[in-house]
């Protein structure tokens, strides 16, 4: 099997303090704000979840300028850029633990 998308979120969702899911979903805002400091992304870039995802994306070398970037939902290369930025290691199968 390979990593997939929802593996490499979790991985970077756990790399910055956040709660594993069991679903595959896109960042929340919280989770976007976590990594956002983690990468140590001003917070002038972070007024919406749009910029947050640009600045993100500069801060992983992934673009050039926060103008440029892209504002969508990251892509799985994308994914692995910050996950190797964080210098997490996403594991295959990887679901959060039962709270009970």
């Amino acid at each position: 099997m390979t990593l997939t998308v929802h593996d490499i979120r979790n991985g970077i969702r756990g790399g910055v303090g956040r709660f594993k899911r069991e679903t595959t979903a896109t960042f929340t805002k919280e989770e976007l704000a976590a990594l956002a400091d983690a990468l140590d992304v001003p917070t002038r870039h972070r007024s919406t979840n749009d910029t947050t995802r640009a600045a993100v994306r500069v801060a992983v070398g992934v673009a050039e300028t926060i103008e440029e970037a892209d504002t969508g939902s990251f892509s799985k290369p994308e994914l692995q850029a910050i996950a190797d930025a964080l210098g997490v290691e996403p594991v295959e199968d990887d679901e959060p633990e039962p709270l009970y």
